[in-house]
């Protein structure tokens, strides 16, 4: 049987860890996943190890496997391969891309799961064939990858695209990062949690509460647009409110990088044009002529397998193999 090149993908999240074996094409061979352990780098290293492992077995009579790629939250250094923090995951300064490439022997790249949706998208999903990307994931936070004329875009440090923490607000509430009224505090999953709360908080009535089984802390944001789709007014306050914020956030990275497309995903994308309307109306009232004109403001096609994809990508596209 002839053998094709692939590339090992492996998604790093502070609970699950996704791996899985991908072609030139975008298709996924076979994939594991494994919970992320709850102890020690060396646990979530080794976890990482077995997905590898597992997958080079399965491999062997149907691909050649060119490489390994890894996305993971939070502050990479690219150019070394070090994580040198992340959120949720016991990483302070750790060469990964070294321990890998050591164990296995294989060509291994690390980048931020932000950057990694975004070329994983532009290579298999909503923006395939366009050079200027801004791909933003929104979840409890916000993510964020560049893509300029065809390249990923990491800055002096490999830290560019913290996109999450622009400051739009500055007077908003504070952020985990310790700013205040940063686009993430604004406009993600989080924020959508914080207004509700506080809206019910004022005595408001809404099946957001009823829900949640009258208990604040079962607020979820899946909750939240599970109940504006039932047309609950204060879900679909909440919603516009931070649609708005969402839309002020795009119409700064349009009028600075000057993108054919926004790509949104991550769990607040599955609200679709619950949220995308108000952004769109912020963007069209707001941002510039010419730039508003070529950038299109789309849903993200890769769903949850974009760090896979994305990791993947990333092998390819630093080896050349397309």
């Amino acid at each position: 049987m002839e053998t094709h090149k692939t590339a090992i993908g492996v998604d790093i999240g502070g609970t699950k860890i996704a791996a899985g074996i991908v072609d030139t094409e975008g298709h996924i061979l076979s994939s594991l996943r494994a919970v992320t352990p709850a102890g020690t780098s060396d646990d979530v290293v080794s976890a990482i190890n077995y997905l590898i492992d597992k997958l080079i077995e399965s491999a062997a009579n149907i691909s050649e496997v060119a490489g390994v790629g890894l996305a993971t939250a939070g502050t990479v250094d690219f150019k070394e391969g070090v994580i040198v923090q992340s959120p949720n995951l016991p990483f302070s300064k750790l060469r990964l891309r070294s321990i890998i490439e050591s164990k296995f022997g294989l060509p291994t790249f690390l980048d931020n799961d932000g950057n990694l949706a975004a070329l994983g998208e532009s290579y298999y999903g909503a923006a395939q064939g366009i050079k200027n990307v801004v791909g933003l994931t929104i979840g409890t936070g916000i993510g964020a990858g560049i893509i300029m004329n065809g390249c990923l875009y990491r800055g002096a440090t490999g830290a560019a695209a913290e996109i999450g923490h622009m400051v739009i607000e500055a007077t908003g509430p504070r952020c985990t990062c310790g700013s205040y009224g940063c686009f993430e505090e604004m406009a993600s999953g989080r924020a959508l949690v914080r207004l509700a709360k506080e809206k019910i908080g004022q005595g408001r009535q809404s099946l957001i509460l009823e829900l949640a089984e009258g208990r604040f802390e079962n607020i979820t944001g899946q909750g939240i647009t599970e109940t504006a789709g039932k047309r609950d007014k204060l879900a679909i306050e909440v919603f516009n409110e931070v649609g708005f914020w969402l839309g002020i956030g795009i119409n700064n990275i349009i009028n600075i990088f000057n993108p054919e497309m926004v790509v949104i995903g991550g769990g607040v994308a599955d609200a679709g044009e619950l949220i995308l309307a108000p952004a769109r109306q912020v963007v069209a009232e707001r941002t510039l002529h010419p730039n508003q004109d070529v950038a299109e403001i789309v849903l993200a096609g890769l769903g949850n397998q974009s760090g896979i994809l994305g990791a993947a990508a990333l092998v390819f596209d630093e080896l050349s193999l397309d």
